[in-house]
């Protein structure tokens, strides 16, 4: 006899670069959806597809069994689990609630000790592949949590990831997304850097790019940059004041907070870091590069 399971019911909370691409993938692969973000135009979007559009997080924590987290940093998130209308007083028994914001070890250590009071577990799950990658469900997850829960949850995640690393426990996932943003951040500024040296020179962006990749400098970044390249340098400008700083210079400033309370020394994590914060790096302001 052919037993079926049922599939868990999924709200998604932050329906950004990623959260929407996700849940519109988790619905074309039959699940049920529950969906909430503060604007109005992305719940419309996936409602019309078939998702259930939620006033405020805590009543799609009243009818979700797994919930998806990805606003965008430390201070959303503990307002999405703990604020008023958050999810922390009205998960259902057995919730699992996976962030993929990248919140640093000791925000998503106290997110699961929030949770953990309510009977509820947290997947530390941050993201690498951006936009591009989220659409095609290629997405990279770097997951920190119990590695029973990881495996249970696997045929989920694999909706909208092709690489699934379970790092170790709680904290773990984080600890390996600042680091894999270390990288990232100073290959943006390295090639940036090495496109305008090259243009410099009278070498064609687009034929130096070709040189990279031929060569041992290649890597992901490299490849993206046609795609992604003017999403990394527009991160790289200048911000007027009060403004939150953008993904990748947050990161940047996380990482080194990290690395600067482990011991480990970052030079080149600092001036890269300082380039970014200026709004002068190199080849920034250059729409051909």
């Amino acid at each position: 006899m052919n037993h079926s399971v049922a599939k868990p019911r999924i709200g998604v909370i932050g329906l950004g670069a990623l959260g929407e691409p996700i849940s519109a993938l988790l619905l074309q692969a039959g699940y049920s959806i529950a969906v909430y973000d503060v604007r109005a135009e992305p719940m419309q979007k996936l409602q019309a597809l078939g998702a259930t559009a939620c006033a405020h997080p805590a009543q799609l924590a009243q009818c979700s069994e797994l919930i998806f987290s990805f606003v965008t940093d430390a201070a959303q998130t503990q307002r999405v689990i703990a604020g008023e209308s958050g999810i922390l007083n009205h998960l259902r028994a057995g919730t699992v609630f996976a962030t993929g914001s990248t919140l640093g070890i000791d925000s998503v250590r106290q997110c699961a000790q929030m949770l953990a009071t309510q009977g509820s577990e947290l997947l530390d799950m941050p993201i690498s592949g951006g936009i591009v990658a989220a659409r095609a469900g290629q997405l990279s997850l770097m997951v920190g949590g119990a590695a029973e829960t990881v495996e249970r949850l696997r045929p989920i995640l694999t909706v909208f990831a092709s690489d699934i690393t379970h790092t170790g426990g709680v904290g773990t996932g984080q600890a390996a997304k600042l680091a894999h943003q270390l990288v990232f951040g100073v290959q943006v500024v390295a090639l940036l850097e090495g496109l305008a040296v090259a243009a410099a020179g009278g070498v064609k962006p687009a034929i130096m790019r070709q040189v990279l990749g031929q060569g041992l400098a290649n890597s992901a970044v490299l490849q993206a940059w046609p795609d992604l390249g003017p999403r990394w340098k527009g991160m790289l400008q200048p911000l007027d004041e009060g403004m939150p700083l953008p993904n990748l210079r947050k990161d940047l400033h996380l990482v080194a907070a990290l690395a600067q309370r482990l011991g480990v020394a970052t030079p080149l994590l600092t001036q890269a870091s300082i380039i970014a914060d200026s709004g002068t790096a190199t080849g920034s302001q250059d729409p051909d590069l």
